[in-house]
């Protein structure tokens, strides 16, 4: 048993070590919870900068950038730009549908970038087209890629705007390309090539560039610059009929001229085209052709568009120009080495030939010369004759009118066969006078201005008991827009009293003849060049760009024949017995002496005009008279 001291004495030490045991464990404790919150600020302070690193990192790149869930397709995550991209907030955007941001073309290339980023965890694409909040649209350049997060997977997006630098790839692809057609342009015309083939390829290149599903190319040639055959690709043979009549009429510019739909003609809009540009050949200065490009769509031209039009033009017609002049400095060179081996060839006969030229010579001014003088004797002799007719008929058929005042029995018929035999003859020795008169040039003509309306209608009236007799129109048309003009009254009376007796004659009973007339400009003339030089060989040269009227008299009658009508003119020319055929009955009946269209002639001529014949349901009597004076008058016959 211990005593009681002893005991307390123990129980206090085991007390005090019991205390200081707990005392030491607190402070140990407390010493341990300051180290675990220093601890745990250090990790907090650590996630802070960590968060704000991502932020910043978030914030601070260059391009939009977004987080989905990967299996929800909920938008966890967007910075800035992202925001700035389409225009509205991470609220905002998970707010809207696919439908909303994706335009419906572009539907089937997301759907193919989502079936990529799930199959093989990263996807991109380049060019794809979507929409802002406020409904403008941008092409992105987009880069996704899935990314595991602890017990999630998250979908990383990155996005950019390369709008602009696909358009400017695209320019640079387009100027590219707009180069090499204008070095191929170039290549095509030194390389040997065809040249119908390097405007073919040219006009197809530039439709392809331009998206252009017509198109022409005319060349002006010749001195009067008309259009020569077309190459044309996507248009109908009419419709590059009609555009080169467009041409003709319009004055090319030295620019690119575009038209709308509302501007075309009805047949090509009809056709489905609603767009045409015409874009000028120059060579240097100088129009040498035009190309045309068509749309089926409305199509207007960019400024860089137009400006590569216009560089083409001046490419290709300059290229144009110099194969032309190339082709006939070799055409001109191989002429001048066959002139050369000509002449190798010829000038050792030359001294062996020279007397016999001087002798032919010799007899060339002999016959000119015998031909003049037989051309005066003729002249001379049908003066003459025509004048020494005069007289004796002049007494023939005063003496037959006065026994006609006076003879009132069975004599009468053959008084009156004589008086209108000798009055026929005085009027074809009229007509020899006239003829001759007209062929040396004799006499001036007595210009007054006049108005052709009226005299057609003086002649219709004088005319109107022969028609009723053949029960026969006569419709005149289109004469009151001609303008009035200086001619000789006399002359033009007698041409065309010549010309509406032709067509009484020739036509059935019961005919129809119609006159009618038109302004002729110096284009018209050109167009009918081979019509005219026909029948007046040069004509359109010495018309000297002047404005003509043309007058046509037409009737249904019986016609000419085709290898006539460049015949009817001469003097003494008659048909036969086409000619001498009468369709009716009464004094148009017989045959003449051919005198009347070669009067029509001369005396149009004389006006500075022409005349011809054409004949197909009926005859045609064409004549055109010039509006202004002209300065050389060419031969009558």
């Amino acid at each position: 048993m211990f005593p009681g001291w002893l005991l307390t004495i123990s129980t206090l030490a085991l007390a005090w070590a019991i205390g200081k045991l707990v005392f030491s464990q607190r402070r140990r404790e407390k010493e341990a919870r300051a180290g675990l919150g220093h601890e745990l600020d250090e990790m907090q302070d650590e996630v802070e900068k960590s968060a704000r690193r991502y932020w910043s990192l978030l914030e601070g790149a260059g391009n939009a950038i977004f987080v989905f869930h990967a299996d929800t397709g909920a938008l966890e995550e967007m910075n800035r730009k992202g925001a700035e991209l389409f225009g509205c907030s991470k609220g905002e955007l998970n707010a809207l549908k696919m439908t909303d941001l994706v335009p419906p073309e572009e539907y089937d290339k997301f759907r193919a970038l989502v079936i990529r980023l799930r199959r093989r965890g990263r996807a991109d694409a380049v060019g794809l087209t979507l929409r802002r909040k406020d409904g403008t649209s941008f092409q992105a350049e987009i880069d996704a890629r899935v990314i595991p997060l602890n017990n999630e997977r998250v979908v990383h997006c990155i996005m950019r705007d390369v709008t602009e630098k696909l358009a400017a790839e695209q320019a640079v692809r387009q100027r590219n390309r707009e180069l090499s057609l204008l070095n191929a342009i170039l290549t095509g015309m030194h390389g040997g090539e065809e040249l119908s083939a390097v405007v073919e390829r040219t006009l197809r290149e530039v439709m392809d560039l331009l998206g252009a599903t017509g198109g022409t190319v005319r060349l002006f040639e010749g001195e009067d610059r008309h259009l020569g055959e077309a190459c044309a690709l996507g248009v109908s043979e009419p419709l590059v009929q009609l555009l080169g009549e467009g041409i003709s009429k319009s004055r090319i510019s030295f620019e690119v001229t575009q038209r709308e739909s509302a501007g075309l003609p009805a047949e090509l809009r009809e056709s489905g085209w609603t767009a045409l540009s015409e874009v000028p050949l120059l060579a240097g200065k100088v129009r040498i052709g035009v190309m045309q490009l068509l749309h089926e769509t409305e199509r207007t031209y960019s400024d860089e568009e137009l400006r590569f039009l216009s560089a083409v033009g001046r490419q290709m017609g300059s290229a144009l120009e110099k194969a032309r002049l190339f082709e006939e400095l070799n055409w001109k060179s191989t002429e001048l080495l066959r002139s050369h081996r000509l002449l190798e060839k010829t000038s050792h006969n030359l001294s062996i030939s020279e007397s016999k030229l001087r002798e032919n010579l010799t007899l060339v001014e002999q016959a000119n010369f015998e031909l003049s003088r037989l051309d005066r004797m003729k002249n001379q002799f049908l003066g003459m004759v025509s004048h020494e007719f005069n007289t004796p008929l002049t007494s023939i058929i005063s003496g037959a009118e006065h026994l006609l005042a006076v003879e009132k029995g069975e004599n009468r018929a053959v008084l009156e066969m004589v008086r209108d035999g000798g009055l026929r003859l005085k009027e074809l020795v009229t007509d020899l006078l006239k003829l001759i008169k007209l062929e040396a040039r004799g006499g001036e003509l007595n210009k007054t201005p006049m108005h052709l309306q009226v005299l057609i209608e003086l002649l219709k009236e004088q005319y109107q008991p022969l028609l009723s007799g053949r029960r026969q129109k006569l419709h005149i048309r289109e004469l009151d827009q001609l303008p009035f003009f200086e001619g000789d009254v006399e002359y033009l009376e007698r041409v065309f009293s010549e010309l509406l007796l032709n067509a009484i004659k020739f036509s059935p009973e019961g005919g129809e003849i119609v006159v009618t007339g038109r302004v002729l400009d110096p284009d018209d003339l050109a167009r009918r060049r081979e019509d005219l030089e026909r029948f007046n060989p040069g004509f359109v040269a010495r018309s000297g760009g002047r404005c003509f009227m043309e007058v046509a008299v037409k009737d249904n009658g019986i016609g000419i024949p085709p290898e006539e009508l460049r015949r009817i003119f001469e003097i003494f020319y008659e048909i036969g017995d086409i000619r001498h055929h009468s369709s009716g009955w009464g004094n148009l009946a017989g045959k003449g002496a051919g005198l009347g269209l070669a009067i029509v002639k001369g005396m149009v001529e004389a006006h500075g005009g022409m005349v011809w014949a054409d004949s197909n349901q009926g005859s045609s009597f064409y004549l055109i008279l010039p509006l202004e004076q002209e300065t050389h008058q060419p031969e009558l016959f």
